[in-house]
């Protein structure tokens, strides 16, 4: 590590650091979670189409969260949204210790979407209220980092218990999520800007949340971001949700329970740990429509990869050393696109986004994620019941290489706008 590097790192806001440490640690415990979900709910449901519906539930009720999510850390604080999204999704997950079948699930996922959405705008608008622009991408590829700590000792625990009771390890997850809850609000400083300190009655910042997302809906830019970012966000809801589900249709006579989707995913987070924080800040050094263009194209070509690999490693029997290499290597080109793609994405937002409507447009870029997870498992779940895994992960891994253009084009707007008009606030009437 060179001088200026570990400077850079010391002069990260404390509440970057101890985001940092709890996000690390609470992701281990749902890392340990995460992988065998999908395969859980297929032991448990009729057809892969439901398995589906129950993970799209999720984001589509997350609209709701993310249209007063973003509004609500703009007035009240970006603190208590935190908070309330942790404790409301640790109960969640105590749920499904408890109850059974499609209807259940169901109403489950649509109380882990609405906290979940909950979190994110005013997460990622703390960080934008305490990092310059110019360190954006560090600070939210450091945050990416301590996410993926979890993303890669958690599946490798997750597999190692994969035969005890699963009411462990969602109890695990939920107290995890309590106890950052706790962390957050004992360590965690607001960082609301003090004009908006003085907003304290319910109905004017109901009002204001209507004005202000008036003011997003006429950001040209920031919809069409949105709109390119959608097939995006419906790839990461297969790689991330259902392609445990592809490798058990097409390899499980070659892996067993031993399911490898566990081992790739703590790839993938070995990868982030290691390469996500110097990549974002040769990042910062690149502009931001360079490093969207070629991450999404990296990303799409190793989404194309890990979609045919599996069905040829099934038809040909091969040994199972093997196909970990190969997919290894596909999940290195997909996971470097992602590295180089998602932290300056937040830093576009971030960038074009007036100082008191960033909780706001944070909620509003969050849309694409609900759309794309609302989409891509409902489809995933019908392709697969169809098995048509491969033309699935083709079609999206495509579509990601087309976006990486339209992103290139955003990029230059946005310059251009900047140039030709002077920054100004939007006025929210109260």
């Amino acid at each position: 590590m060179t001088p200026q590097f570990l400077k850079d790192l010391k002069q990260m806001d404390r509440n970057i650091w101890i985001r940092f440490a709890g996000e690390s640690l609470n992701s281990i415990a749902m890392m340990m979670m995460f992988p065998f979900f999908a395969l859980y709910l297929k032991d448990r449901l009729d057809s892969l189409t439901q398995v589906g519906i129950v993970i799209a539930i999720g984001p589509a009720v997350a609209v709701v969260g993310s249209i007063i999510g973003g509004r609500w850390a703009d007035t009240y604080g970006r603190k208590p949204i935190m908070i309330i999204s942790m404790i409301g999704n640790g109960l969640i997950l105590l749920g499904f210790i408890y109850t059974d079948g499609f209807l259940a699930y169901s109403l489950l996922s649509a109380g882990m979407g609405f906290f979940n959405s909950l979190f994110h705008p005013a997460a990622t608008a703390m960080v934008a209220d305490v990092t310059p622009p110019e360190k954006r991408t560090e600070a939210y590829g450091l945050l990416r980092m301590g996410h993926n700590i979890g993303a890669a000792f958690g599946p490798l625990i997750g597999a190692s218990i994969i035969h005890l009771p699963k009411s462990i390890i969602f109890f695990t997850a939920s107290f995890s999520l309590i106890l950052y809850a706790v962390v957050v609000w004992i360590w965690i400083k607001e960082t609301l800007p003090d004009k908006h300190n003085q907003v304290n009655e319910v109905n004017a910042g109901f009002r204001q949340s209507i004005s202000a997302y008036k003011a997003v809906f006429k950001d040209r830019l920031l919809i069409l971001f949105i709109l390119t970012g959608i097939v995006i966000s419906m790839s990461f809801s297969q790689t991330e949700g259902m392609l445990p589900i592809h490798f058990d249709l097409e390899m499980k006579h070659i892996f067993g329970l031993q399911n490898p989707f566990f081992y790739l995913l703590a790839l993938n987070g070995f990868l982030v740990v290691l390469f996500q924080f110097p990549i974002s800040r040769w990042a910062t050094h690149k502009s931001i429509g360079f490093m969207m263009f070629w991450g999404a194209s990296l990303f799409g070509f190793g989404m194309v990869f890990i979609g045919w690999l599996p069905v040829l490693f099934g038809e040909w029997h091969t040994q199972a050393v093997y196909v970990l290499i190969a997919l290894g290597i596909a999940f290195t080109i997909y996971t470097i696109g992602e590295m180089m793609m998602s932290p300056v994405q937040m830093t576009f937002v971030a960038n074009i986004a007036p100082e008191d409507l960033r909780g706001t447009y944070m909620g509003a870029a969050s849309w694409q994620w609900i759309a794309g997870e609302t989409l891509g498992p409902i489809i995933g779940g019908y392709m697969f019941d169809l098995s048509l895994g491969n033309l699935l992960f083709t079609s999206l891994g495509v579509g990601c290489m087309i976006a990486g253009i339209v992103y290139v084009f955003l990029d230059r707007f946005a310059l251009q706008k900047k140039r030709i008009q002077p920054v100004t606030e939007v006025k929210v009437s109260g």
